[in-house]
C-alpha cells in the first residue's frame, strides 16, 4: 500500500499542476485525478498535452470519483453512464486503479428494498464500464446523519446494509473503506478485518472528532487520522500489510478541520498524519523531499 494525496477529500482545490506540486513536495506517492477536468483537458486539445505533467512528474495516479449520479433518473443515469465511457478510456491510459462511488444515503424514488436492487444494477453497469479499463469499482458509503433529511425513504447509512450491497453485486466491484462512514455507521474493526482481501480496493482515514453527537454524526465531524483511541488505525494499517494489500490509502478531512487552513499545511499535516499511522504498522516511510521538485515544477506552474 502507498500514500495517496486526495485533494478533493482534503477540501483542497487548484489546477492540475498546483495539486501535483504539492503531491510531490509532501512525498506522495500517488494522487487522485479529477475525471471530468481531466476529460475536458483531453477534448480541448490531446491526450499527450492533458497528461503531460502527469507524465513528467513520475507519480501514480490511483483512482478517481466517478462523475455519476447513482440517483439520477433513469435517463439522466443513462445519459451519465454513456459519458463515462469516453472518460474510463482517458482514465484508462492513466492507468488509473479505481474509480470511486458513494450509494445514496436516502432517496424519494423508491422504498429499500426497490432501490437496492436497481442501485445493485446501476453499480454492475458502472463497473463494467470500468472493467473495459482494467480499473476497480470501489463502492462506499455515507453514515452522516443530515444526508437522510428531507428524503422519503432512507437507504444504506450503515455496515450493515453496505456488507450484502458490495458482497452481491459484481466480480469488479470492491469496498471503498473510508474509516470516518465505517465507524460511524456503526462498523467494527472485526467485520473489517474479516472482508476477504481481494475485496478491498480502496482506503480512507478519517477520524471523528470528539465533539461529536453520537447518535447524529454529521460530515463536519470528519478529520485527519490522528492516532488515537477511539479508531485504531494503526490495527487498521496492520492488518492492510498482513493481507499484502497494495492500494492507495488516503486521508481525508472536512474542509476546516485542519488548523493553519493553507493548501501546504493540509497536505502537510495529512502527510505526517499518514506516515505516523504507516511507522506505527512497521513501515519504512520516505523522508519527504526538502528542495523543489525538479525543473519540472517550474514548467508547470507556467501552464
Amino acid at each position: 500500500m502507498y500514500k495517496n494525496f486526495a485533494a478533493q477529500g482534503l477540501g483542497i482545490s487548484g489546477r492540475q499542476s498546483e495539486l501535483i506540486e504539492l503531491a510531490l513536495t509532501y512525498g506522495f506517492r500517488g494522487l487522485d485525478i479529477d475525471l471530468s477536468d481531466m476529460y475536458r483537458r483531453v477534448q480541448r486539445s490531446d491526450f499527450d498535452r492533458a497528461a503531460r505533467f502527469l507524465h513528467a512528474a513520475d507519480v501514480v495516479v490511483s483512482g478517481f470519483d466517478v462523475p455519476v449520479n447513482l440517483d439520477a433518473d433513469d435517463d439522466a443515469f443513462a445519459a451519465q453512464v454513456a459519458q463515462l465511457h469516453p472518460a474510463a478510456e482517458v482514465a484508462g491510459k492513466l492507468n488509473a486503479k479505481v474509480g470511486s462511488i458513494v450509494v445514496p444515503a436516502a432517496t424519494d424514488r423508491l422504498p429499500y428494498h426497490e432501490y437496492f436492487e436497481a442501485i445493485t444494477k446501476r453499480l454492475n453497469q458502472i463497473a463494467e464500464c470500468l472493467a473495459g479499463q482494467n480499473i476497480q469499482l470501489a463502492v462506499g458509503f455515507q453514515a452522516a446523519s443530515e444526508l437522510a433529511e428531507g428524503k422519503q425513504f432512507e437507504f444504506i447509512r450503515n455496515v450493515e446494509g453496505f456488507l450484502p450491497l458490495v458482497k452481491g453485486a459484481g466480480d469488479n466491484i470492491g469496498f471503498l473503506i473510508d474509516t470516518f462512514n465505517w465507524f460511524a455507521g456503526g462498523g467494527t474493526l472485526e467485520e473489517l478485518t474479516a472482508l476477504k482481501p481481494e475485496k478491498i480496493t480502496s482506503v480512507r482515514l478519517s477520524g471523528i472528532s470528539e465533539e461529536a453527537d453520537a447518535a447524529a454524526i454529521k460530515r463536519a465531524d470528519r478529520t485527519l487520522p490522528e492516532i488515537c483511541e477511539a479508531i485504531d488505525f494503526v490495527a487498521i494499517a496492520k492488518h492492510l500489510v498482513s493481507i499484502k494489500y497494495s492500494g492507495p490509502v488516503s486521508a481525508y478531512s472536512a474542509p476546516g478541520n485542519v488548523r493553519g487552513g493553507t493548501r501546504e499545511t493540509v497536505g502537510n499535516k495529512a502527510q505526517e498524519a499518514l506516515d505516523a499511522i504507516f511507522i506505527g504498522a512497521g513501515l519504512t516511510v520516505a523522508p519527504r523531499p526538502m528542495d523543489t521538485i525538479s525543473d519540472i515544477v517550474v514548467d508547470m506552474m507556467m501552464e
